[in-house]
């Protein structure tokens, strides 16, 4: 009798030990297998960072030893939904690929403005809210009720202030009707406008889409160079907010980083070019190189995979 039961306690802790593996083992994988709401394929170099936690594949239980300041190639970006929001680059090192947070990598930048803000270490101004009421709070006409990206331009006037700037579009909208959500300059960013309604600064098929942000111009290389670090860094701030990827607008109209030249070319209702020329001469007169979307794309990105 005394055998049976011993017999009977055996088989009863093994199911115990079973059952628990099971729950355990759920609890583990579930805690470690991360939910992918979006991704996209990139082409960039990094070097990770020291102590960087580089994986063989997203579900993070087996972890892959790989030199400290290693160079490697980033080729696609998985944002997720069960780890903090937390982005995840796909590295290739050696012919094979790893996984590894994008807070633990640096992009080695090819424009020499992105590079001197990187040597920097990305500086930006803080967000700072000054929302009015006066402008009309109309919602998304997307169906998340979200926007899907962000519009950027620039003043195209000479020797304005930020603050001359949002006076006069403040005092004029009740007979311009036209806003934008941000202005940014080399030391703020002033926000006006609730980025929760659309704005009407770029025309019928991209104000019911993407939040709207405007530059007055710099004239000094730091200036400039601080203006497009806070302009990166917002633009990157409202993808992140909102889950959206770091992607430069087609002409299907996918994408979330578009300037306002780009709607007039791919969208139209509106016939503006800005930011390019501004760009393209502040970057040749300061720094006697390029500036273009690609670059700004690249900047965002560096910004994005800090937070």
């Amino acid at each position: 009798m005394a055998k049976i039961k011993k017999k009977q306690n055996l088989i009863y802790i093994s199911l115990v030990v079973i059952v628990a593996a099971i729950i355990g083992g759920s609890w583990f994988y579930s805690h470690h297998t991360r939910e992918v709401s979006n991704s996209y394929a990139v082409s960039e170099t990094a070097t990770l960072s020291s102590g960087a936690r580089v994986y063989n594949s997203l579900s993070a239980i087996q972890r892959a030893n790989l030199p400290d300041q290693a160079l490697v190639k980033v080729n696609r970006y998985y944002l997720t939904s069960n780890d903090n929001d937390d982005t995840y680059a796909r590295i290739n090192y050696n012919g094979k690929n790893y996984f590894v947070r994008a807070t633990d990598i640096e992009l080695k930048m090819n424009n020499e403005i992105n590079s001197y803000l990187t040597q920097s270490g990305l500086p930006h101004a803080k967000i700072t809210k000054q929302i009015s009421s006066i402008f009309e709070q109309r919602g998304y006409s997307t169906s998340s009720g979200n926007p899907r990206g962000v519009v950027i331009h620039d003043t195209g006037n000479e020797n304005s202030t930020i603050s001359s700037e949002v006076s006069y579009m403040k005092q004029n909208y009740s007979s311009t009707r036209v806003f934008v959500h941000t202005f940014i300059d080399n030391q703020q960013i002033i926000n006006i406008a609730d980025t929760k309604y659309m704005a009407e600064g770029a025309g019928p098929y991209a104000n019911p889409y993407f939040v709207q942000f405007e530059m007055p111009h710099e004239y000094t290389a730091a200036s400039f160079a601080n203006q497009l670090g806070n302009a990166a860094y917002y633009t990157a701030y409202i993808l992140k907010q909102n889950n959206l990827p770091v992607t430069k607008g087609t002409k299907d109209g996918g994408g979330t980083v578009w300037t306002h030249a780009m709607i007039s070319s791919y969208l139209g209702g509106t016939d503006h070019e800005d930011p390019i020329s501004y760009w393209s001469t502040s970057a040749r007169k300061l720094f006697g190189t390029t500036y273009n979307i690609n670059n700004f794309v690249e900047l965002v990105q560096a910004y994005y995979n800090q937070m």
